[in-house]
């Protein structure tokens, strides 16, 4: 209960410190309209103290009603009291309605927490590909009589929907588990698999990368390993991941990568720490395979 009670302080402490720093991230689209399917561009970005570390939406994040393609950072700007980033997302949509709207977070990383700042609501127009037709065409009058097709035999169809719909049911009722098993199971793969690629892209440059970046990807492999496993990771620290797991060359790998981020040493260590983690989310999504398969 005392744990929980300075966490509720500490996160009260940080709203307050939020609001008092007017930290406002500012989120606008590019352009007024687009069409569907058609890339457009949304630019974040947020001025802040510069002693805080803040987090931008990677490609794992829900930009729903649009569909993500791609981001361009651009470096940060500091100095003696505030820093600037931004970022510019290449979006697309295949949503129908007029009006899309977006808002996109900024976290705040404070310790092992983290708030969500959100932007402003932004919206765009879908343009319309084909044209009204005008109610004051005329139409031609064609006297030649044609030969009409028989009628549709309406009963055939419905008994045919009928049989299906009994068929579909059936195969609900024995194998609808079994399914939904199949389908959670599939989009966990598919989910790791974007995450694998992503994150092995960023492992070469792990020797050149400012510590700020080094702990966003662990925050990075902290998120993806939350959502494989069901498990708060993103704030759990390494001792806590350790009693978690039970895996000591686990804990080894992760004392490395903190090594490095508070004292700026052992970043030969890093690269080598990081490929060990993004192989280990192998083993996390095996042990949450097995859960689904059993029930759980």
């Amino acid at each position: 209960m005392k744990k929980y009670g300075l966490s509720l302080i500490f996160s009260l402490a940080c709203i307050i410190n939020l609001l008092g720093q007017k930290i406002e991230p500012k989120g606008k689209f590019l352009q007024d309209s687009m069409a569907i399917g058609e890339p457009i561009q949304y630019s974040l970005s947020i001025r802040y103290p510069a002693d805080f570390q803040i987090l931008m939406p990677d490609s794992l994040y829900d930009y729903a009603p649009f569909e993500y393609t791609r981001k361009q950072f651009f470096p940060t700007r500091t100095d003696s009291i505030q820093s600037f980033d931004s970022v510019v997302y290449t979006l697309t949509s295949f949503e129908i309605d007029k009006v899309q709207n977006l808002k996109l977070p900024v976290f705040i990383i404070q310790g092992e927490d983290s708030t969500a700042v959100y932007a402003e609501m932004d919206s765009i127009y879908l343009e319309e590909q084909i044209p009204v037709v005008s109610d004051s065409l005329q139409m031609k009058t064609d006297t030649i009589i044609s030969k009409l097709d028989r009628d549709f035999n309406y009963p055939y169809l419905i008994a045919f929907l009928i049989a299906l719909g009994i068929v579909i049911l059936l195969v609900i009722i024995i194998f609808g588990k079994k399914l939904r098993k199949k389908w959670r199971i599939w989009r966990l793969n598919k989910r790791h698999k974007k995450f694998r690629i992503s994150f092995e892209e960023k492992l070469s440059s792990v020797g050149e990368m400012p510590v700020e970046k080094i702990e966003k990807l662990l925050y990075t492999w902290k998120k993806h390993a939350e959502f494989i496993s069901k498990t708060p990771y993103a704030k759990l620290t390494s001792k806590e991941i350790n009693q978690l797991q039970q895996d000591e060359e686990l804990y080894e790998n992760l004392k490395s990568i903190d090594k490095t981020i508070y004292s700026s040493k052992g970043r030969q260590n890093a690269t080598e720490a990081f490929q060990f983690l993004l192989n280990y989310t192998d083993v996390i999504l095996e042990e949450r395979i097995k859960a689904i398969a059993d029930g759980k």
